[in-house]
């Protein structure tokens, strides 16, 4: 029988980590990663340490400067949580051609036809964290399960450094779980029936589909994926990391701030990058995609396109996907702008001069500067004053 081995590798606290190997003085003491300096910031990632002390993801800055004064509080640090997990990631694929990451500190690999060329298949396991540690001194788990779902369940049920679910157990090992472990569950009419129901491990859930009927009466439309995760059944392949043809350009604020001269001119400064890029390239974007986000961790995004190469053109799009991405009133911590699925430019000769080719005439007249003395070489006024407070 060809069994099937599904890997979910969990670096638990990457972030934490990533500093206490800069860093070594910061273990054994309460360390909590907050997003921002500012005091409208939140914590992101904590210590044990910091924990034990009462403190929690989510926990605002302010209040933890008010009750303790012992905490060690350190910006999140985004280039190089990003750079160490991108080099986990090409660790990790020395192992298997086959990895997905997920997130920061997460990563599936599909280990299938690996047992004949690497043995045990835990063996495995101690071997893929041992080469991570040795090139990184960052520390993890493994889960080995038939599945992502299983794998990856099992790294967030259990400490062990190493665990196995082996096929044909996957209804055993949830049975004894809380049902909001399945991703289903999550679904507020599912989780408010099983609230209902007073169901507090999924082996009641398992004990209800045997009579179809009443499970998919109970559940609806979300019945027969329920019942699959419920005995540990899933069929989504690990996908492999796609190299994506785009243009980000962002900017991370030095303070949160709402203030919209500020925020109009750094989206500003960043549309007239991207169209300085599409530019050189000569190509338009069929999908730009301006993301926002929030001091408190919540996220905006709208999607437009690029029609015009020009900076006004570009400009006018982004401006305008900006305004209605931004429909709350928290304060802003990062802006990014994104390029993709990218075509020629056909560039038309009219007789008559329009507006658009006098603003592209501007646009190349402003690149050819910025090409010979850099892109920030020549910023209006409103966009200097603002990335002077950013």
């Amino acid at each position: 029988m060809n069994v099937r081995d599904v890997f979910h590798i969990r670096l638990k606290g990457l972030e934490l980590q990533a500093e206490q190997i800069i860093d070594p003085t910061l273990k054994k003491r309460p360390v909590a990663i907050i997003s921002s300096n500012s005091s409208n910031s939140i914590i992101i990632a904590l210590s044990p340490e910091a924990e034990e002390e009462g403190f929690s993801c989510g926990m605002k800055v302010s209040t933890i400067r008010k009750v303790n004064h012992g905490v060690r509080l350190l910006p999140y640090n985004k280039s190089l949580y990003t750079k160490l997990n991108k080099y986990i990631y090409n660790t990790v694929s020395m192992h298997t051609p086959i990895v997905e990451p997920r997130g920061i500190g997460e990563f599936f690999l599909d280990m299938n036809g690996m047992r004949l060329l690497r043995g045990d298949v835990q063996n495995n396991g101690l071997s893929i964290l041992e080469s991570i540690n040795n090139k990184t001194r960052v520390i993890g788990q493994v889960g080995i399960g038939s599945n992502k779902l299983v794998s990856q369940t099992i790294t967030t049920v259990t400490s062990d450094k190493i665990y196995q679910v082996k096929e044909g157990l996957e209804s055993q090992f949830f049975s004894y779980l809380d049902p909001d472990i399945l991703p289903t569950a999550s679904e507020k009419s599912v989780n408010k029936i099983i609230k209902f129901l007073l169901i507090n491990k999924i082996k009641s859930l398992q004990s209800i589909i045997k009579s179809p009927d009443e499970f998919k009466i109970l559940f609806g439309v979300h019945s027969v994926q329920l019942a699959k995760e419920s005995h540990g059944k899933d069929s989504r392949p690990v996908k492999p990391l796609e190299e994506k043809d785009i243009i980000l350009r962002q900017t991370i604020l030095f303070e949160d701030t709402n203030s919209k001269n500020i925020l109009d001119a750094l989206v500003k400064d960043l549309a007239e990058q991207i169209a300085f890029e599409l530019r050189k390239r000569w190509q338009l974007a069929k999908k730009i995609k301006v993301e926002i986000h929030y001091a408190d961790g919540y996220q905006m995004l709208q999607y437009g396109k690029v029609e015009s190469l020009d900076d006004f053109s570009v400009i006018e799009v982004c401006q305008l996907l900006f305004e209605q991405a931004n429909k709350r009133r928290n304060r802003i911590r990062t802006i990014l702008i994104v390029a993709s699925h990218f075509f020629p430019f056909a560039d038309q000769v009219t007789i008559f001069r329009t507006i658009d080719d006098k603003n592209m005439e501007l646009s190349k007249a402003i690149e050819n500067i910025r090409q010979r003395y850099g892109v920030n070489a020549l910023q209006t006024a409103n966009i200097f004053q603002a990335l002077g407070k950013s």
